[in-house]
């Protein structure tokens, strides 16, 4: 089978983590070319299958890089706000790293914490 824009894989990373791809761009018309943008409705479609996983599996917690702002070229102000209505009411910590420090190793902090959408940049990344 081959992905499609909108769909999720998931796999198995390092240290028992699950690694959940959101394919949020259609695939490049020529073999080994650049994909297009990303579309704001392919998105929302991801974020339904994630939300649709979540709900499905255990998940202790979910963490998201800025989904379709670097490569896929959406405005970080179009797509918050998607994340927040597909995900936000999920019970379950969801953080959001909003900025990326080459070396430095993201955590997840607060784990109990079961609040809305974490977006703390401090409390995202170890100092």
């Amino acid at each position: 089978m081959h992905p499609k824009a909108g769909d999720v894989w998931v796999w198995s990373g390092a240290m028992s983590k699950r690694v959940i791809s959101l394919l949020t761009n259609e695939a490049s018309p020529s073999t080994g070319g650049k994909p297009p943008p990303a579309r704001k409705e392919v998105l929302e479609l991801s974020l339904r299958e994630l939300r649709s996983l979540l709900e499905s599996k255990r998940f202790s917690h979910v963490a998201l890089p800025r989904l379709a702002t670097g490569a896929g070229g959406l405005d970080w102000k179009v797509v918050e706000p998607l994340i927040e209505r597909h995900l936000g009411d999920l019970d379950l910590p969801i953080y959001i790293y909003t900025q990326y420090e080459e070396g430095v190793q993201a955590i997840e902090p607060g784990l109990s914490r079961h609040d809305s959408l974490d977006r703390r940049p401090d409390a995202s990344r170890r100092q």
